[in-house]
């Protein structure tokens, strides 16, 4: 099967290694990253191979997940949704020749540019213990907060993870922040299937989080369903 879908480490949010005994710990932070992909109608297939290629290789240089879902809506649209162990290890991976070369085949079947958001965990309201199995969802979706109101919604954001987590099937709920643009969020969540989904975005605490965050969002909220493939 094309898709992949592997958990390593993710319950370990820092590596924290120790300096000499005068100075402080230094933490070394996950790199994550989603990936958004767009291919020509009826190139699923060829695309697909070569997304799978590019999992096995992001393995092999030290990935600790690299899953490769199709979106529900739209079959010939994918995610990649990646965690490195640094940023140090992301940037080994995306220059090496043999990541360059299937990045180039992959030109050939796209109808858009490779759309990257690169962040970092901020709160891990639930974390995969195991890998996603075929038939489970995974949903990505991005928050574009209005900068003024960073300081009223992030709260907002925090507690509707922290709620989540408690949602009957629901196997990971993760906030992410973009680097270097603060107000900009994704979360990253699985649910084992389609009706936990629907009974999540219609709880009492969901429709309550979007009407408080409405106000202060400056784009439609972006929630994008995928599916996970053994």
């Amino acid at each position: 099967m094309f898709a992949k879908h592997w958990l390593r480490g993710l319950l370990a949010l820092l590596l924290v290694t120790c300096a000499a005994p005068q100075l402080a710990r230094a933490q070394v932070v996950q790199q994550y990253a989603v990936v958004y992909i767009e291919l020509a109608p009826g190139s699923q297939a060829a695309g697909e191979r070569i997304l799978d290629q590019l999992a096995t290789v992001a393995f092999t240089a030290g990935a600790l997940r690299f899953d490769v879902d199709k979106e529900v809506q739209r079959s010939n649209f994918y995610v990649l949704i990646e965690t490195w162990s640094d940023q140090a290890a992301f940037t080994a991976f995306k220059s090496s020749s043999i990541t360059q070369g299937l990045l180039t085949q992959l030109t050939q079947f796209q109808i858009a540019p490779l759309d990257e958001r690169d962040g970092t965990l901020i709160q891990a309201g639930k974390t995969a213990g195991a890998p996603a199995h075929g038939g489970e969802i995974e949903v990505v979706t991005h928050i574009d907060v209005i900068p003024t109101f960073l300081a009223q919604a992030q709260p907002l954001i925090q507690q509707f993870v922290a709620d989540s987590a408690n949602d009957p099937g629901v196997k990971e709920f993760l906030l992410v922040s973009w680097d270097g643009i603060t107000n900009h969020f994704q979360l990253v969540e699985r649910y084992d299937t389609m009706r936990a989904f629907d009974l999540h975005v219609s709880a009492q605490h969901s429709v309550a989080f979007r009407n408080a965050l409405q106000p202060f969002i400056g784009a439609p909220y972006d929630e994008r369903l995928y599916t996970v493939h053994p």
